[in-house]
């Protein structure tokens, strides 16, 4: 039997999944594109995204409870779904070679810096690859635990953060014209494309999607954007937090506990890994459903092969400066625009009759 989830347990999934990117590779990016007016470039994202979700929102309506699969043989035929899924798979695989990029690297910088940098990727990879052979139902399960814990974590260190702060740095805006603030809301929209995997949940779902959850989700999401963002503008002014590698990461160093207790930042690698994990096995396991055809034997080996592809940039060792120049510049944009035209095109589709619908 088919196991199927709720709309909570599908939010809990995509909020640790899809938030470990906004907070862990978003923000450099962000921060770098708008400084000061990022939390500016946020708001205006964020009416787009509202605008953008309408449409997603009336392409899940038509697809109710058919898989994405179904939904699209259903009306243009196999190829035209071969088409839109092999542009599916690429964008999943460049994030998933992200995710897996930044986490080790993170690990590495803060953590294990004497530690072979092959050993934490291998264990990370592990891990991950464990996570998505379990299936759909081990990573919805793991997130629904994980998930109140980092958010806990989360609130834990805004607040003990708040004395360290001032949000008179967020001001004056606009003092560089609109340039920035438009290169900023291009990274929050094309970082915030990702909102696009419910189209290859929902058919897991009990009961197919309303408005009003794809609304929360969004806003959510959005606000894991916010929230870190202020506060390292508010800690760092714009100029040192755009210099920091991980800017979320850093609040962490400025939490003191009494008078005695400092460092606390292990607590970070709680919230950063239980969100790469997640995020890395959903990658693999949607990569697996696009592309994976044939017997067992075959599949195991498709999603063997996947987890090795989206670890390469991080175990041929590529420099750090050229992946973060590769993303700044390029990723974002492609994404959006990707994002743009994939969402049209299915729009489109959804006006063509399902060939059931023709025959009868």
């Amino acid at each position: 039997m088919e196991v199927s989830f709720s709309r909570l347990q599908i939010i809990f999934l995509l909020l640790l999944s899809l938030g470990i990117s906004n907070h862990v590779l978003i923000i450099p990016h962000l921060l770098k594109a708008a400084g000061r007016d990022a939390w500016i470039s946020i708001l205006f994202a964020y009416l787009a995204l509202i605008v953008w979700s309408l449409i997603l929102f009336w392409i899940l309506k038509s697809m109710s409870t058919l898989s994405f699969q179904d939904w699209i043989e259903g009306r243009i035929g196999t190829i035209g779904y071969k088409i839109i899924g092999s542009g599916f798979a690429l964008y999943l695989l460049v994030a998933g070679m992200m995710i897996v990029f930044d986490t080790t690297k993170n690990v590495n910088i803060y953590f294990l810096p004497k530690t072979s940098s092959a050993i934490v990727i291998l264990s990370f990879i592990f891990l991950t690859y464990f996570a998505a052979r379990g299936g759909l139902k081990t990573i919805v399960y793991m997130s629904t635990m994980l998930l109140p814990i980092v958010w806990l974590f989360g609130i834990g260190v805004a607040i003990m953060t708040k004395s360290s702060k001032d949000y008179g740095m967020l001001q004056p805006i606009f003092t560089e014209g609109i340039g920035p603030d438009l290169r900023g809301i291009v990274v929050v929209f094309g970082g915030s494309i990702d909102l696009m995997v419910l189209l290859l949940l929902q058919h897991k779902l009990k009961k197919p999607l309303n408005y009003g959850t794809v609304f929360v989700l969004l806003t959510l999401l959005v606000g894991l954007i916010m929230g870190p963002t202020l506060g390292s503008l508010a800690s760092f002014g714009p100029i040192q937090a755009a210099n920091f590698r991980f800017p979320a990461f850093e609040q962490w160093r400025l939490v003191m506990i009494g008078r005695h207790i400092s460092h606390v930042d292990f607590f970070a690698v709680f919230q950063l890994m239980a969100g790469s994990i997640v995020r890395t096995a959903l990658i693999i396991h949607f990569l697996h459903q696009l592309i994976a055809r044939g017997s067992e034997k075959f599949s195991k080996t498709i999603m063997l092969s996947i987890t090795v592809v989206i670890s390469l940039p991080a175990l041929l060792m590529i420099s750090d400066i050229s992946m973060q120049a590769f993303i700044h510049r390029y990723f974002y944009h492609y994404s959006l625009w990707f994002g743009v035209a994939i969402t049209a095109i299915l729009f489109m589709i959804t006006h063509i009759p399902h060939r059931r619908e023709e025959a009868q």
